[in-house]
């Protein structure tokens, strides 16, 4: 090659090597490094035995006043919250019966705290059962009250993050109208049987692409599954949930945008927790300050790589940056979050949109995506992209794409995504291996676009309803900011370090004083009467329905809660030497605990090695005196005295005996061996067979090297004898390590070689029972082609064939 193609072919590598190198580097640095480390570290961090509530209260190094404060409160707490009841009515108790069938500990209402206060939880009984569920107002109005299995009514403060509106006026008439139309009874009712024809286009499918188009401002829609509108301009896709919708949005842009690899999104920003799209199972998402010029510049450097930029518009409530419930149950210490304004806000994402679009003008494709599942019909403006209008031009947001989930059936499960032409599952259809990937029979299931419809028909006011929703949306919005306002003022009369912050009817709590013990907060409101719902990390929702004594209800429990929590000693803050004391113990207690669940797996895997294959008795006297072979001779002269041909010729005889009661003498049930982890008899085998072939070949080495010559310098490969026994020892159980490091991860495969090589010392103690045994059980020879069965509890063995 002569010198100029060389110099241009160096140039064009090293040019790409480095541009791959930076990039890799670049969003390496913006991944979701964080979440992945708290992944991997979460089998390791483990909680180990209990310390006790005492020792729990003293994480922060309290002084003796504040400790006797604490437990004082912790008997109060306990006192309201323990359930505790007699015989007789606990039989009655359905809760915790049930609880224990779920897997989902939300409806149990199991954790309250944060992770490390796990011992200051109290046992539910009859309080998370609800019996009953009605408005307190003698009209059907009035704030929801919960009846519980303990007799209580409460307030409850955690309504869903679906029914905004009132009851009575709003989701009764929607209910009997939806029931109306999804009756099969009710004669001339002739469009309930649509939902026996899925996947079909129809007159309330028709009537709900009307009201969408209406609703977002787009102008034609279709469904991503198999229902097809010609021509269309603007597209829909129907799915089940919130998590699944943003799935889907994400995996139709892909597609539509030449498969680029990577979605945008910001800091701490909630999307679901489905595989592809929460922090953890997200590969492919770069994670970006929001409000930041750098994020701007990083959409337009990267443009290539990025397919769609997606933004949760509840960060502007949350925090921008920040972590949004249900990320709070991590709080440790204070949590402070200051909005952005909604002026500020809405400048950004006018920025953010004109980045894409200047990207999909003049470069290549990017989308907007607003996930507006949690933000949408809470507001008079009922979507995102109306309520941040830019402020001076007053022009309202124009995404590519919006997902709605949650309100928009009315809390029936249905999902939208809606989006302009060309971003959703827009691509050449005559690639035939370009496929839908996001399919489902119960996609735009007709129950959930009939209650969608009748909800959205409500909204514009041609519906069942007699009220505005709009008008009751503001209405709503004001009395929340008035409640929180008041509220804070209070709080502040009080001098508690409790805030609480709202956007429309979603409220969580912020405080103020770094103190370990903050997360008990919810559990001196359930202590004051407060039922929580399933949230309990200091996010709760209040419907339209909640009346100004409802309010003044809440306020004065918040104030005392937090009051009593203050004179418990509970928002004590935690001193900088207390924290780093902290961390020291529990590094330490993490360290220990984990040392010994690894002691524990090696003595498990010890155990099960020995139940399922060491039941006869020659076996057992043929280990325990290879064993101590192993540890007077084979052991000393390869570790101590430094002779590795002796030390592993001794270990050789010990093993070859320890090994002649398995193949001889134990009746293995070959199903149950496999119980066993490491060597199993096949591995053996191989073991066997690669020794002796290292013994032939270092008989015939010198024809070897004499014709290997030819090809390699044989001086490369010279051992000397020690180094060859060693190396063909060390090789019997290599490969096995490797294999178990492969397959399990190197922790496993350093439990399994210190299980190796302290088997000899432990079957001393396993097997001292068998130093001698009686000479018939030698005769008892198995049958080399037989199978048996071990029944392991008896250890009686049966021949079955």
């Amino acid at each position: 090659m002569e010198p100029t193609t060389l110099l241009i072919w160096a140039f064009i590598a090293l040019s790409l090597v480095i541009k791959f190198t930076w990039e890799k580097i670049e969003l390496f640095l913006h991944s979701n490094f964080k979440y992945r480390v708290m992944n991997y570290l979460a089998s390791y961090i483990y909680y180990g035995d209990d310390i006790g509530v005492k020792s729990t209260l003293q994480l922060d190094s309290p002084s003796q006043h504040i400790l006797e404060r604490r437990l004082a409160g912790q008997k109060y707490l306990e006192s309201k919250l323990s359930g505790k009841a007699s015989a007789a009515s606990a039989s009655k108790v359905r809760g915790p019966k049930l609880s224990s069938s779920l897997v989902d500990c939300r409806f149990a209402l199991a954790k309250v705290c944060m992770p490390l206060l796990r011992e200051l939880e109290f046992p539910n009984a009859g309080r998370n059962f609800v019996r009953s569920v009605c408005n307190n107002g003698p009209d059907g109005k009035g704030m929801i009250m919960v009846t519980t299995e303990d007799g209580m009514t409460r307030p409850f403060v955690g309504n869903d993050a679906v029914h905004t509106f009132s009851v009575k006026s709003f989701y009764a008439p929607v209910q009997n109208e939806i029931n109306r139309r999804m009756s099969l009874n009710e004669e001339g009712n002739k469009d309930s049987m649509l939902r026996f024809s899925p996947l079909s286009m129809n007159s309330e499918l028709d009537k709900n692409v009307s009201l969408v188009k209406k609703l977002t401002g787009m102008d034609k829609v279709r469904y991503s599954l198999s229902v097809v509108a010609n021509g269309s301009c603007t597209t829909s896709l129907f799915t089940r949930k919130g998590s699944e919708a943003v799935d889907a949005a994400l995996k139709d842009i892909k597609a539509s945008c030449n498969h680029k690899p990577l979605i945008v999104r910001f800091q701490s920003a909630y999307h679901g927790h489905v595989s592809g799209i929460n922090f953890l199972d997200c590969d492919g998402h770069v994670f970006l300050p929001e409000c930041s010029q750098k994020s701007l510049d990083f959409i337009e450097r990267y443009h290539y790589r990025i397919a769609a930029v997606i933004v949760n518009p509840m960060q502007h409530f949350t925090g921008i940056n920040k972590a949004s419930p249900p990320g709070e149950k991590v709080t440790h210490s204070s949590r402070v979050r200051s909005a952005v304004s909604r002026e500020d806000y809405s400048r950004w994402l006018h920025s953010l949109q004109d980045k894409c679009n200047y990207c999909t003008k003049y470069l290549t494709k990017v989308a907007m995506v607003m996930d507006d599942i949690y933000f949408a019909f809470r507001t008079p403006e009922l979507l995102s992209s109306n309520y941040f209008t830019h402020p001076e031009t007053k022009a309202p947001l124009k995404p590519d794409v919006i997902i709605l989930a949650k309100a928009f059936a009315a809390g029936y499960p249905l999902s939208a995504v809606v989006g302009k032409e060309g971003w959703l599952n827009s691509y050449d259809k005559k690639f035939l291996l370009q496929v839908n990937k996001t399919v489902g029979t119960m996609a735009a299931w007709h129950g959930g676009i009939v209650a969608s419809n009748v909800f959205l028909e409500a909204l514009e006011g041609t519906g069942c309803v007699e009220i505005c929703a709009k008008e009751e949306l503001s209405l709503l919005v004001n009395k929340c900011n008035a409640f929180t306002a008041s509220l804070n003022a209070r709080f502040s009369e009080a001098r508690v370090p409790v805030r609480i912050r709202n956007f429309s009817n979603t409220f969580s709590i912020d405080y103020l004083s770094k103190s370990l013990y903050n997360s008990r907060y919810p559990q001196y409101l359930l202590a004051e009467g407060v039922y929580l719902g399933n949230y309990s990390t200091g996010k709760f929702n209040l419907n339209a329905d909640v009346s100004a004594d409802d309010f003044q209800l809440l306020e004065s429990k918040f104030v005392a809660a937090a009051s009593k929590m203050q004179q418990d000693g509970y928002f004590q803050p935690m001193t900088s030497s207390a924290k780093i004391r902290l961390f020291a113990v529990l590094a330490s207690r993490f360290t220990k605990n984990y040392l010994k669940l690894f002691y524990d797996q090696i003595m498990n895997d010890k155990h099960i090695d020995i139940e399922v294959s060491h039941n006869h008795p020659v076996n057992k006297f043929g280990h325990f005196w290879s064993s101590v072979g192993m540890i007077v001779f084979a052991y000393p002269l390869m570790f101590w005295y430094g002779e590795p041909v002796k030390g592993c010729c001794s270990f050789f005889i010990t093993h070859v005996i320890r090994q002649c009661g398995h193949f001889f003498y134990e009746h293995q049930d070959r199903d149950i061996e496999k119980l066993k982890f490491g060597h199993k008899d096949a591995s053996k085998k191989e073991a066997v067979l690669f020794l002796f072939g290292a013994a032939v070949f270092h008989k015939y080495q010198n024809e070897f090297w004499d014709y290997a010559a030819h090809y390699i310098d044989p001086n490369m490969f010279k051992l000397s004898l020690d180094q060859y026994v060693s190396t063909i020892a060390m090789f019997t159980i290599i490969p096995h390590f490797v294999e178990i490091v492969y397959q399990f991860g190197i922790l496993r495969g350093i439990s399994w070689a210190l299980k190796i090589l302290t088997d000899p010392f432990t079957d001393l103690l396993d097997f001292y029972t068998h130093i001698v045994i009686h000479p018939k059980w030698f005769l008892d020879v198995k049958d080399q082609r037989a199978r048996y069965r071990l029944d392991i509890e008896t250890k009686k063995v049966i021949k079955i064939e």
